[in-house]
């Protein structure tokens, strides 16, 4: 079973984390967006919210991801909408790109826990990266944080909670 639930027009396989609920989170947000507007997501696995935010508004997504790239590119390679990348993303990376780009919405969801370093370095350029950062935060349902230097919740608006995939615990997605 795949990590995200696969996405190509509805719902093909459902993966071990539930993804609806936490788009409808996002959705609402960028409902508030003008139109058209940009995103980036970092860490899109099966590319769902890219997939969905395509569908819903005109909006453009540059997604990342690395693992199993060619068995999600598949899916992807069909929407001119989104261009989707194989790169594991580093903090030179991403000072690069922001050199470069910028983004009207930034996605970063639960993979925080997973990048190496100063955790509050990552969350710097990420916020650099775009007008809007949206996370969603492993916290006690992980061992991850634990392990991170200075891995915290941001100060930041909660717009709501994700089911986590490993304990029956609510992750905060949250607005900086």
């Amino acid at each position: 079973m795949k990590y995200q639930d696969i996405w190509d027009g509805h719902l093909l396989t459902p993966g071990r984390r539930e993804c609806a609920n936490r788009y409808k989170i996002i959705k609402t947000f960028c409902g508030t967006l003008k139109e058209p507007f940009t995103v980036c997501d970092i860490g899109a696995n099966m590319n769902y919210f890219g997939m969905r935010l395509t569908e819903d508004f005109n909006c453009k997504v540059m997604s990342f991801d690395f693992h199993q790239f060619e068995t999600r590119e598949y899916l992807v390679k069909r929407n001119k909408n989104i261009m989707f990348l194989k790169r594991k993303v580093s903090l030179t990376d991403l000072e690069l790109l922001n050199s470069c780009a910028h983004f009207n919405l930034v996605l970063a969801l639960s993979v925080l826990h997973h990048l190496p370093g100063d955790s509050s370095q990552w969350v710097e350029q990420f916020k650099k990266l775009g007008d809007n950062l949206i996370m969603e935060i492993a916290l006690s349902d992980s061992t991850r944080p634990a392990i991170r230097k200075n891995y915290k919740v941001p100060d930041s608006t909660v717009l709501g909670y994700g089911d986590s995939h490993l304990k029956n615990f609510k992750r905060p997605i949250i607005l900086l």
